[in-house]
């Protein structure tokens, strides 16, 4: 009987020989396995909770460099066990979802806006719906901040690669060629993932822990029992600063007027913080440890 392969990928990398640190193929090829099987896991979610899936390797060969993997569905719920053939349905929903997620990376070379990727989104669950595996009365969505997080995942494992080297997928579904080029600007997913920013602005004490000399970057304080980054904006303080006028030392303290800018994902949690010295009000001195003589 011929063997099923629905549920099987290949992972090609087509390399620039005698070019470049050969490490970054392997490098590659890590990374692009390992995100496979994170988007692997993110997907099963649209079919029930409970599906845990891992992938196999079956073979490796080096004329280009192809790893052969397969997805074998693990665990499903109990009731599901009834339907025979449903690990190879899953098996294959989740080859065809791998193929929909780069083929829409394929198609842009910059991710503009929400509603580009709440598409993906859309076409994902219908791919879902599409499978009839029927474990849940509805099949659920994977969000947008997991399928950016997924898409940068394998956009990081392309950048170990040369100008002239290639990556795709096959299998029984067809080919996909991994994208490159594509920009997924750090600012660009904060705004896509943010569903409302809430601004405060007040009082605050800061502990300085690294100060910045030049004004060109972020100080580093603590605050609130954890370490934040905050660029200062109160120039005149930060001259004088920079002239000795104002001295910190360790363990000094900072009477600031602080902004709070709070962005909250579309699950009410919150994704980023932003915070700007806009007034240093103040220098609180630290506790100084005095070293006295031996003769005290």
């Amino acid at each position: 009987m011929a063997e099923d392969l629905t549920d099987q990928i290949e992972i090609r990398i087509e390399f620039e020989r005698d070019a470049g640190d050969p490490t970054r193929i392997f490098r590659a090829m890590a990374g692009l396995i390992e995100s496979a099987q994170t988007l692997d896991s993110h997907l099963a979610l649209s079919i029930g909770a409970n599906v845990r899936t891992t992938l196999v390797l079956q073979d490796i060969e080096a004329a280009s460099l192809k790893a052969k993997l397969r997805t074998i569905v693990e665990e499903i719920p109990d009731e599901a066990m009834k339907a025979g053939e449903v690990k190879k349905v899953i098996g294959h929903f989740l080859v065809k979802a791998k193929h929909k997620v780069l083929d829409w990376c394929n198609d842009r070379n910059t991710i503009n806006n929400r509603d580009e990727v709440k598409l993906l989104e859309v076409d994902i669950h219908k791919l879902a719906e599409q499978s009839d595996v029927k474990l849940l009365p509805a099949y659920a969505s994977v969000e947008v901040a997991t399928l950016l997080s997924d898409i940068t995942a394998i956009k990081e494992s392309l950048n170990y690669l040369g100008a002239q080297d290639r990556a795709s997928l096959m299998s029984s579904v067809g080919v996909s060629t991994y994208n490159p080029k594509l920009v997924v600007p750090e600012g660009v997913v904060r705004e896509l993932v943010t569903r409302e920013t809430i601004a405060a602005k007040g009082e605050r004490i800061l502990k300085v822990k690294k100060p910045d000399y030049l004004g060109i970057s972020k100080w580093g304080f603590k605050y609130a029992d954890h370490m934040i980054e905050a660029k200062v904006l109160d120039e005149s303080w930060l001259s004088r600063f920079q002239n000795n006028q104002e001295p910190v030392h360790p363990g000094d303290s900072l009477r600031v007027v602080l902004s709070e800018m709070v962005a909250y994902g579309y699950d009410s949690e919150i994704v980023h913080t932003e915070y700007e010295v806009i007034e240093v009000l103040g220098v609180i001195p630290g506790l100084r440890v005095i070293q006295g003589s031996i003769d005290d």
